[in-house]
């Protein structure tokens, strides 16, 4: 039996892909921080002076451990006595607010998949801090595998050795699509790509599971994720605080149901590593922006299969269309690929589809830059399907796509998808951390480690032909980016990843068998404070259609938020109107009266404003 909160029912709120804004707040009177001689020996942050900073070690059974000074413990796996440990690093923003006004803790995890919860965090806890009225110590952490967290997964030695392995690769590059790729020979040349990709996740599953092993591996899934906040908040609150959760991050749902059965878990899915857990009988209120899908596609079908993608990609064609129009209403002196004999938008996109096609048969030498490499196709898909995600940066965007588009001056553009190789002996920060990049791997550990394994083995494994011919299916509809995405974030590739299927069975299973939920999967329990659904009307990775089935399936417990903005809404809220509902909902238990609330565009163009590079790059680190 797992240990759990006495009669707490664990919810972990189903999304793949969208912006959550996850809080679940004190229905007690408030709880006091404990001091920094506490559990946790917190210092302040090398990083960041204005944030503390410390370590939690996590073992094997709580009932036979000593907090000592250093650090507090919580198991690696509950039920399992010898699976070892791990260390998380912690981070907290503390709250400016009086004492008496204080509210408890907030967790957040920048989630990703892939990215360092610490190092994010010290751009995320103010703007955090701020959305949730400054009455929260905000808490963040490395998952197990991340960041500063021990042990972490270093599988190539370096950040430059994992450069230098994908390095001019297709898991660069992405797909080079040929002109006709439903023809034999575009099938064909589709499929020798997929080909070298298969045997490029085969050898990075290797050197993953020698450097750190399949069992370690097994346990560092989303589903450890989430016991380990359950953890931190006991340790940090006490035993019987409720959990306080925000987040800007991605969800795949899970449950579990102790309500009746004196805490023991029956179910929990295995879902996208930033799932949560939320202990409905000890919240008031929780919110998040959520892209469901009843099938629990996350963990139960192979992302080989495509079907999560063609999810995902619902609203992409949509918000490239709009991407067009705004740049030709900016004109040429705000969208630098606009030229003065344009008649409309499709001027534009017919232009980037001609320079897709010349790339394909003939990719540009790049020798002004600090890597020498040809640009291709793969390359100009990728950089704009990743821009599209960000309007911020359509301004800096369209300069660089037009510099190698008019000028062929493709270094600008290459930073966002072939960035510099790292140095070869990087030094190491005050506290001995030395970055070693990899988060590709990040993701698949919590990716291979939620996923299930094919059953009947390496007889099922998906072959390249099949995986192409799936990839066509999704091009049908999606056609500019329907063989590129797949392979931009590596979800794939979980039959050679050492971890998959290594943890409990439990993590693993069929929504549709959780008793909270009907036959349809409609949820058959009301929570205490409906939750609060954030999405965009044009979001090119998490669209507005999967908000809605998250609406319909939790019914009157639930409120959407709609922003008539683009980009991909985890990013953080771009209307006042949305900051303003979040932030009443969050400080002070305000619930929007109507099911769904529009939020209109309050900036007057995408392109008004260029963002400088450095900024970018910051941006960019964070997707």
């Amino acid at each position: 039996m797992l240990p759990t909160r006495t009669q707490s029912l664990l919810l972990f709120i189903a999304a793949v892909g969208i912006v959550s804004w996850t809080l679940i707040c004190l229905d007690s009177p408030h709880l006091s921080f404990p001091k920094d001689e506490g559990p946790i020996a917190w210092t302040r942050c090398k990083e960041n002076a204005a944030f503390f900073c410390g370590y939690l070690e996590c073992v094997l059974d709580r009932a036979t451990v000593k907090i000592d000074k250093l650090f507090s413990r919580v198991p690696t796996d509950y039920e399992n006595r010898e699976a070892g440990s791990h260390i998380l690093a912690v981070t907290k923003y503390p709250t400016s607010c009086p004492p008496s006004e204080r509210l408890g803790i907030v967790m957040t995890n920048y989630g990703g998949p892939g990215v360092s919860g610490r190092a994010s965090s010290f751009q995320l806890g103010p703007m955090l801090q701020e959305l949730t009225g400054n009455r929260y110590d905000i808490i963040s952490f490395d998952q197990r595998g991340h960041g500063h967290s021990l042990p972490k997964l270093n599988c190539f030695g370096s950040a430059l050795g994992y450069e230098t392995f994908k390095a001019n690769t297709v898991l660069e590059t992405t797909f080079l699509i040929p002109e006709d790729p439903f023809s034999s020979e575009g099938r064909a040349i589709l499929i020798e790509q997929q080909r070298a990709a298969l045997a490029l996740e085969r050898t990075q599953g290797l050197m993953c599971e020698n450097a750190i092993g399949g069992e370690a591996l097994g346990f560092m899934s989303t589903t450890t994720t989430v016991y380990d906040m359950e953890e931190i908040s006991r340790i940090l609150e006490g035993e019987n605080a409720l959990i306080n959760f925000a987040s800007v991050l991605h969800f795949e749902p899970a449950v579990t149901d102790s309500e009746s059965n004196s805490g023991e878990v029956l179910t929990g899915l295995s879902s996208e590593p930033t799932s949560q857990t939320c202990s409905l009988t000890k919240r008031a209120r929780f919110s998040l922006t959520v892209l469901y899908l009843p099938t629990c596609t996350w963990a139960n079908d192979h992302y080989e299969s495509q079907t999560l993608l063609r999810v995902l990609l619902g609203d992409s064609e949509k918000t490239y269309q709009y991407f067009l129009s705004e740049c030709f209403v900016a004109g040429p002196q705000r969208c630098s690929l606009v030229l003065s004999a344009d008649a409309g938008p499709s001027d534009i996109g017919d232009r980037i589809d001609r320079f897709l096609d010349r790339l394909q048969e003939d990719p540009m030498p790049v020798v002004n830059y600090d890597r020498v490499l040809s640009l291709t196709s793969g390359h100009i898909r990728s950089s704009l399907f990743t821009a599209l995600q960000i309007p911020r940066l359509w301004g800096l965007y369209a300069e660089m796509l037009a510099s190698a588009m008019y000028d062929s001056d493709a270094s600008q553009l290459l930073l966002l998808v072939a960035p510099p190789y790292s140095p070869p002996s990087p030094e190491p920060d005050q506290e001995g951390y030395i970055e070693t990049g990899q988060g590709d791997l990040w993701r698949l550990i919590l990716s291979c480690g939620d996923a299930l394994p094919y059953p009947g083995g390496n007889k099922t494994w998906p072959t390249a032909e099949e995986i192409v011919d799936n990839v066509l299916v999704t091009m049908e509809t999606w056609p500019r980016f329907g063989g590129t995405v797949h392979l931009m974030e590596q979800h794939g590739g979980c039959q050679y990843w050492a971890g998959t299927g290594v943890g409990p069975a439990r993590y693993r299973s069929m929504l549709a068998s959780f008793p909270i939920f009907d036959s349809t999967g409609t949820i058959q329990k009301t929570l205490t404070t409906p939750a609060l659904l954030l999405a965009n009307t044009h979001d090119p990775i998490t669209p507005y259609s999967s908000a809605k089935i998250v609406q319909n399936t939790m019914g009157a417990s639930s409120r959407l938020v709609l922003q008539d903005v683009p980009g991909h809404s985890y990013l953080a809220p771009t209307t006042q109107c949305a900051i303003r509902l979040i932030s009443e909902y969050f400080a002070n238990g305000v619930v929007p009266e109507d099911a769904e609330t529009f939020c209109s565009r309050e900036i007057d163009n995408y392109f008004e404003s260029l963002t400088d590079m450095s900024d970018a790059q910051m941006i960019l680190r964070r997707i």
